[in-house]
């Protein structure tokens, strides 16, 4: 089996990176929102009917979108550090066997 080569501060890197990419997500959030808010008053009828329905579609997927970067943003952090537990855990054990 091949061996697997893990680097926390590379994972640390990346978990950031998908942090990065929903604070921009929520930027984006913000200022359709923001547009949205300017135009309400304009909205009228069907329009504005449909309109509403298609901004909270968009609201409700980008919160989903938010929430699954943030998933694997956690999921990430949590291997990289399980990974350094469990190397450094074998690490002792191969230590002590060879009463290192």
């Amino acid at each position: 089996m091949p061996q697997m080569n893990t680097d926390a501060a590379v994972l640390a890197k990346e978990a950031a990176n998908f942090e990065r990419i929903a604070d921009e997500l929520k930027q984006v959030i913000a200022s359709v929102d923001m547009t949205a808010g300017t135009l309400q008053a304009q909205w009228t009828g069907q329009a504005g009917v449909a309109a509403q329905a298609a901004l909270q579609r968009f609201d409700a997927a980008a919160a989903t979108q938010i929430h699954e970067l943030n998933d694997i943003s956690t999921n990430i952090h949590t291997s990289g550090a399980q990974y350094t537990s469990t190397d450094d855990d074998q690490a002792g054990n191969l230590a002590h066997l060879m009463q290192l």
